[in-house]
């Protein structure tokens, strides 16, 4: 669910978990496969604990696991259990792997920027002197090592510059005249900063 504390960030987008890569064992259109792989993405607000929700996934999948019975299903076809003697996967199985440990994943949490620092107050202040208007949003996403930093202490702003639509895209870019007028900003800042 939405947490309470993403309206004053302007998240762009929530909390998600996503499939984005379907992989299963080739066989006949008329065979259901022994197995099917579903890869995907899980991105949090920074108001999640990224290891408690590692931990309710795989609650649920034991859940799931073992109460197949329970789970809906499209018809007498449609089930998770099979008999018959030419039957070789009897029971559906749900599996969980996470590509990363818990510790990899506390290094990889985002941050919510303190909304009254100094810091972020300059980088609006220099892009509205710069670009005429900053509306500031937030993503989800991380940066390795950036909460810890935070949690220390430093007052962490995260910024870019370029065009977010090309942000992971094939032949990503940017425009020579976004960069400029980012070296502008960061200039700025730090006079800004230095002027305090």
């Amino acid at each position: 669910p939405p947490h309470e504390k993403e309206g004053p960030y302007n998240f762009a987008t929530p909390s998600t978990m996503k499939p984005t890569q379907i992989e299963c064992a080739r066989g006949g259109l008329n065979q259901i496969p022994p197995w099917t792989t579903v890869s995907g993405d899980v991105r949090l607000t920074p108001f999640y604990d990224p290891v408690d929700v590692m931990e309710r996934v795989e609650g649920y999948v034991n859940d799931i696991n073992a109460n197949l019975g329970c789970l809906g299903t499209r018809g007498p076809c449609s089930k998770y259990t099979l008999e018959g003697d030419d039957v070789d996967v009897r029971e559906g199985k749900l599996e969980i792997t996470w590509n990363d440990d818990r510790e990899s994943v506390r290094q990889m949490e985002g941050i919510a920027c303190d909304l009254d620092s100094p810091g972020l107050a300059a980088l609006v202040t220099a892009t509205e002197e710069v670009k005429g208007s900053a509306k500031p949003y937030a993503i989800t996403g991380s940066l390795p090592l950036v909460r810890s930093m935070q949690r220390v202490g430093f007052d962490v702003q995260i910024t870019g510059f370029g065009l977010s639509k090309t942000y992971h895209a094939d032949n990503e870019y940017v425009l020579l005249s976004d960069m400029r007028d980012a070296f502008r900003i960061l200039m700025r800042v730090i006079e800004i900063n230095d002027e305090r």
